[in-house]
């Protein structure tokens, strides 16, 4: 039975294999420089459409790569000019109005407590609602304030994280202006018979990655203007904000949609029961709009992962890389995928 083995397909795949985790535990090992790298890799695959457009224009790569970053800067100057004002005020509005909201939520529970004293409850169910309430009462306050420490440590976080907010279009940069060149001495690093495997996996990875990229971004956009809207038409409160959330968290597949509906139903409930199920059938609809008209018309090219593994691999990315993690999991996994299905492919040629 081992006669028909071939040994040498077996040996080149197992040192494909260790190779590839060798790969896998370095970039565990250093993963607190990978953020800024990461950055650029969504960049580049982001903006290069638009320097390949210019090029077919009669650009050299240079002046397309130019003229995208300088409309980039117009770009960023024209939003932190018209939407981040607006944001800010959003938030400062939150963060005033929390109190009111701690006083609702108490209103809330004792509200329910009120309900459910009126209904026939065995004695001891009765007695441990009573404890949680209490327990959780004494609770608001303390939570209220880990909630606002969080936000302002969020903010810091954000300006801590600057350096690779500024190094990430550099990487960036570089990536886009020699990417040919990159994409010639990986070929050239091989034997001219393995080159068309060489092209073939380059070419599957930057259909994962371009795929998911471009496809979440568009998509996760179009659901949050959607969100920003209705819930400003609904007279949701800090419907912008909530509008960001939305489209962000769409970013993380499966867990992404209802992750950010919450935000909207908690606001939404202290205000009026009425107002929370609105919210929450605005949330189903656009979620099932999502899943049924916008993503299948704009996620043209799929990862190839089963659900289950995309579910493994978001919660994996969680762990191991934090927020990053969470968005750049599928991703990160489908190009291992893609390395493992082309490892084979090359060993048994």
């Amino acid at each position: 039975m081992l006669q028909g083995i071939n040994w040498g397909r077996v040996m080149r795949v197992a040192v494909l294999l260790a190779v590839l985790g060798l790969v896998i535990f370095i970039g565990f090992r250093v993963r607190q420089v990978l953020p800024p790298f990461l950055f650029a890799i969504i960049i580049t695959y982001v903006l290069s459409p638009v320097v390949d457009f210019g090029e077919r224009k009669g650009l050299s790569r240079g002046q397309a790569l130019a003229g995208t970053y300088v409309a980039l800067a117009v770009l960023v100057v024209l939003l932190a000019v018209y939407v981040v004002p607006v944001l800010l005020v959003e938030i400062n509005r939150l963060i005033a109005n929390m109190p009111m909201f701690v006083d609702a939520l108490q209103r809330a529970i004792l509200d329910f407590e009120g309900y459910y004293a009126r209904t026939a409850l065995p004695p001891a169910v009765r007695e441990a609602i009573n404890q949680s309430i209490e327990t959780n009462l004494g609770k608001i306050e303390e939570h209220t304030a880990t909630l606002l420490g969080g936000l302002v440590t969020g903010v810091m976080g954000v300006f801590s994280s600057l350096f690779n907010l500024i190094l990430g279009p550099i990487l960036a940069a570089y990536m886009l202006k020699d990417f040919r060149k990159f994409h010639r001495n990986i070929e050239n690093a091989f034997a001219p018979a393995r080159r068309k495997y060489i092209n073939a996996f380059m070419a599957d990875v930057d259909r994962v990655l371009s795929g998911f990229l471009h496809g979440r971004l568009i998509v996760s956009l179009v659901v949050g203007v959607l969100a920003a809207v209705a819930l400003q038409l609904l007279g949701v409160r800090f419907a912008l904000i909530l509008g960001l959330i939305a489209g962000l968290t769409n970013l993380i597949p499966y867990f992404g949609p209802f992750i950010g509906a919450v935000p909207a139903l908690l606001l939404a409930g202290l205000d009026n029961w009425a107002l929370f199920f609105k919210v929450g059938i605005l949330y189903l609809a656009i979620q099932q709009l999502d899943g049924f008209v916008i993503s299948p018309r704009i996620l043209g090219t799929r990862t190839g992962l089963h659900p289950l593994g995309v579910i493994f691999a978001v919660l994996a990315g969680g762990v191991l890389f934090g927020f990053w993690g969470l968005f750049l999991g599928v991703p990160t996994a489908a190009v291992l995928k893609v390395c493992v299905d082309h490892i084979i492919a090359w060993s048994a040629s």
